[in-house]
């Protein structure tokens, strides 16, 4: 049972944490794509702000009629979870940042490539980390019902085995642990959010 529960929680562990870095990293990109250029902002923001109000477990059958059941489907389901809000949140984040500090740059003779790298990014990254945060939080608990679609591992899977075999104490104890797991990983996020903070303001 106890290596059994290991092995379940190893992947749902990695898929959670493969899929928030993919929805973390492209969300970024199109997040700062956004901040930058007013008019990619203005014709991309109406419909990444309407899809990310639905829910990602809406698209499943749009999702198993293109990519059927599996290991695909269910990153592409944690992926729509992610994603769109991921796009927002980066956009404002950068957009946050004291427009005296980049004119201030600018005037000093610094490109877009070094405003980004030495101003925007660093200034933003406790933001950032605050974002991975929230998504990761988002993956761990979509994971659990995204794994019901046709994988044979991970903690979703073995929920909904134990509930067709009807072992609710087994249900319970992953249930405590699929909880436990999720305080640590936002405290240990949180530790990050608040050191990256400290570091910033020396």
């Amino acid at each position: 049972m106890i290596e059994q529960l290991g092995h379940d929680l190893l992947i749902s562990s990695l898929r959670a944490l493969a899929w928030t870095s993919v929805s973390f990293v492209v969300g970024i990109a199109l997040g700062y794509i956004c901040y930058y250029s007013v008019i990619l902002r203005r014709l991309l923001m109406p419909p990444v702000n309407f899809l990310r109000h639905i829910s990602a477990f809406c698209w499943l059958p749009v999702i198993i009629i293109i990519w059927g059941i599996g290991e695909l489907s269910v990153g592409i389901v944690l992926l729509f979870a992610m994603l769109f809000n991921a796009i927002v949140i980066s956009c404002g984040v950068f957009g946050r940042i004291r427009q005296d500090l980049l004119d201030t740059a600018a005037l000093d003779g610094a490109g877009d490539r070094a405003i980004l790298s030495k101003i925007e990014l660093p200034l933003a990254i406790p933001d950032l980390i605050e974002l991975y945060r929230i998504l990761w939080s988002v993956a761990w608990t979509a994971i659990i019902a995204a794994e019901m679609l046709g994988v044979s591992s991970g903690m979703g899977y073995r929920l909904l085995d134990f509930r067709y075999l009807l072992e609710y104490r087994a249900m319970s104890g992953y249930i405590l642990v699929i909880g436990t797991v999720g305080v640590l990983t936002d405290y240990l996020l949180q530790r990050l959010v608040r050191f990256s903070k400290a570091k910033l303001f020396e």
